[in-house]
């Protein structure tokens, strides 16, 4: 299930079955150059300036990958398979920090409101494909995008509890 190359990942770990690895038609560059995506936190601590060359180089073929959004997710909500490693373009220092700030965005259940967003996601989609627009349909949420932007995104349900907290302290505080 890991990337090929993935140094030490332990074998016990199983991953997240709501997010699975991604994967690309053709083979990516962490797929047939694995050394240069091997990092682990001690890395920085021996010759820093030839670590810090390899961890550009990394970043940069991470740039040009067409699965690096599904590998990061995949990376953040699997932390004990990405203990080490590079992947899409960050360090397990920089994935703890992530995972930080996305408890601080969704709620310690983030890995959950992601998966219950994936899960919206790909309804909608199924939806969409059993019941295209029609080309009038089509037509209006194109010049309605031009003309107001996109649609905002709804609340989560971490989110409408915060925002219904807030409400409910300032009807006290009244």
């Amino acid at each position: 299930m890991s990337r090929t190359g993935v140094a030490n990942s332990p074998q016990y770990a199983d991953p997240d079955p709501r997010f699975p690895f991604p994967h690309s038609p053709t083979p990516t560059r962490c797929q047939t150059d694995p050394k240069l995506f091997d990092f682990a936190n001690g890395d920085r601590t021996s010759d820093r300036a030839a670590t810090e060359k390899r961890l550009a180089k990394a970043r940069r073929a991470c740039s040009g990958c067409p699965i690096v959004k599904d590998c990061l997710r995949w990376a953040l909500v699997n932390k004990p398979l990405t203990k080490v490693g590079i992947f899409a373009a960050t360090t397990p220092g920089q994935r703890t920090a992530l995972r930080k700030r996305m408890v601080d965005r969704l709620g310690p259940d983030w890995i959950d409101v992601l998966a219950d967003q994936d899960q919206a996601r790909r309804e909608r989609a199924a939806a969409a494909r059993h019941n295209p627009l029609t080309i009038s349909q089509a037509r209006i949420v194109r010049l309605d995008r031009e003309i107001n932007g996109p649609m905002p995104k709804p609340l989560t349900p971490t989110q409408q509890q915060r925002n219904m907290a807030r409400l409910m302290a300032g009807l006290k505080a009244a």
